[in-house]
């Protein structure tokens, strides 16, 4: 369940990012959602959003399981249970996991 939690919550946080950037790109571009919504527009937009840019950084990260982040503590706490259920498994576990 822990781990469920820390995956929507960093999932949450890449959404909310993509939203921003929708949102800004609206002053850019005008209220259109064939273009705010168009890659080929959003190119430079880290001097707008510089905020938006560390979110997604954070989201990334934190999916990715990087130590200080919550998913790696839920990645490592099913990692280790593995262990209980079969050592095979958990070393193949391991050796995906990195």
């Amino acid at each position: 369940l822990f781990h469920l939690i820390t995956h929507a919550y960093s999932k949450a946080l890449l959404f909310l990012g993509s939203g921003s950037v929708i949102h800004s790109m609206e002053s850019i571009v005008g209220y259109s959602p064939d273009k705010s919504q168009n890659m080929v527009f959003m190119g430079g937009l880290t001097k707008y959003v510089p905020i938006t840019k560390s979110t997604f950084y954070v989201g990334t990260l934190s999916l990715c399981g990087i130590p200080p982040l919550a998913c790696f503590w839920s990645k490592d706490e099913i990692l280790n249970d593995s262990w209980l259920y079969s050592p095979v498994f958990a070393i193949i576990a391991y050796s995906a996991a990195g």
